[in-house]
C-alpha cells in the first residue's frame, strides 16, 4: 500500500489516511488523529515523532528490525495493525500489535512497507478498478437522465 495523503471526513468527525494498493485498484481510508494526520501529511519527513527512532533503536538492540506494518481487521470488523519484527526464520517473525495510525507513522518514519490483508480490503476497501468505475458512471448517467429540468432550483 502507498500513502497518498490525509483527508478530512464529514465535518467534525476526523481525518483519514488514504492508502492505494500497489499495482492494484484497491484503496483504504484509515482513521487517524490530528497529530498523526499532520505527521503523515507533511510533504517532507523532516521531523517525525521522537518515539519511532527510539522504538527502532530498542528493536535493534535486541538484534531485530521492523520489517513491515500490516493493516488488518479484528473479529468485530474493526481496523487493527501490527508491526512485524525480524526473526531467525521468516516463519517465526514476531507481530507486535499497535494502533493503525501508529503503524502508518512508524512505516513512514522507518521507510518500511505497508501491507493490507485481503480481509481488510474486502471489508473496508474501495475498489477503484475499471468495472467499479464503469458501474458508478452508469449510475450517475441514470441519475442525470432521471433529472427533470423543472426540479432544479433557480440560482
Amino acid at each position: 500500500m502507498t500513502l497518498m495523503g490525509v483527508r478530512s471526513t464529514v465535518p467534525d468527525t476526523g481525518l483519514v489516511a488514504v492508502l492505494v494498493e500497489n499495482g492494484g485498484p484497491g484503496m483504504l481510508a484509515i482513521p487517524v488523529g490530528a497529530r498523526d494526520g499532520l505527521l503523515l501529511s507533511a510533504p517532507e519527513w523532516s521531523r517525525g515523532p521522537s518515539w519511532a527512532p527510539f522504538l527502532s533503536a530498542c528493536v535493534d538492540a535486541f538484534g531485530s528490525a521492523v520489517l513491515r506494518v500490516v493493516l488488518d481487521v479484528d473479529a468485530d470488523g474493526g481496523i487493527c495493525a501490527v508491526a512485524v519484527l525480524e526473526a531467525d526464520t521468516p516463519s517465526s517473525s514476531t507481530a507486535v500489535a499497535c494502533a493503525p495510525s501508529d503503524a502508518l507513522v512508524l512505516a513512514r518514519a522507518l521507510s518500511v512497507p505497508i501491507f493490507a490483508t485481503g480481509a481488510l480490503l474486502r471489508l473496508r476497501g474501495i475498489d477503484l478498478g475499471e468495472e467499479a468505475l464503469q458501474r458508478r458512471l452508469r449510475q450517475w448517467r441514470q441519475a442525470l437522465d432521471d433529472v427533470v429540468p423543472g426540479d432544479a432550483a433557480p440560482l
